[in-house]
């Protein structure tokens, strides 16, 4: 089995789709769960996003793409997102993707250090990976990261996190951080990397989400 990892570009437009989980979105976007066209060309979409819920609820009440959403609220800042929307173009055809080629998305999404969104498409082989790719929408200005062999899970886990992320995991094992007794601190992997303490725990705290959560799920 092989994969292709993509990173979806910044498309034109406002939609509310990329307002709340584009490369440009205005709230924290942690992972998508699951993201379909169903049969009347709508889209439904299950994701976890952090920031101003309000703000998102408005946008959503306000968007006339929007057929219906929720919003369950987790701690005030964070929570699970179902949006049943029309998509725009571009994005309904990169979704059908896996209806006219014989490929399939790998879930949950994650996205890039800067905002991009990561998504794994899986195939039997490269070269029914390269006919998909030769039908991906230009206006989503899409970027191959990785073409090869679909990770195991150890693997897979890892591709749930960011550049940044993985770079401060990577230091924080090779200090000793997760080792018993605890063989670094905060201040030890932020002075290899050149950060401040505040953001190394703000990382590690992400990070430690990420792998509990996909391990729950």
């Amino acid at each position: 089995m092989r994969a292709v990892t993509l990173n979806l570009g910044r498309p034109d437009g406002r939609h509310v789709a990329y307002r709340m989980f584009g490369a440009d979105s205005e709230f924290e976007r942690e992972r998508i769960y699951h993201l379909n066209v169903l049969a009347d060309e709508t889209v439904v979409l299950l994701g976890r996003l952090r920031g101003d819920l309000n703000e998102a609820r408005r946008l959503l009440r306000d968007d006339p793409d929007v057929l219906e959403f929720s919003i369950s609220t987790e701690d005030g800042q964070g929570g699970l997102v179902y949006i049943h929307a029309r998509p725009p173009p571009e994005m309904k055809r990169f979704l059908e993707l896996p209806r006219t080629h014989e490929v399939f998305f790998d879930f949950p999404i994650g996205s890039t250090d800067d905002g991009r969104l990561r998504v794994v498409m899986i195939g039997e082989t490269n070269e029914v990976l390269r006919e998909a790719l030769t039908d991906l929408p230009p206006e989503l200005a899409v970027t191959v990261e990785r073409l090869g062999p679909y990770p195991d899970s150890g693997e897979h886990v890892v591709s749930l996190l960011t550049d940044r992320q993985r770079d401060v995991l990577d230091v924080a094992l090779d200090l000793g951080y997760y080792d018993v007794p605890r063989g670094a601190t905060h201040r030890d992997i932020a002075t290899r990397l050149g950060l401040s303490t505040g953001t190394v725990s703000e990382h590690l705290q992400k990070i430690e989400s990420r792998v509990f959560e996909s391990i729950r799920l």
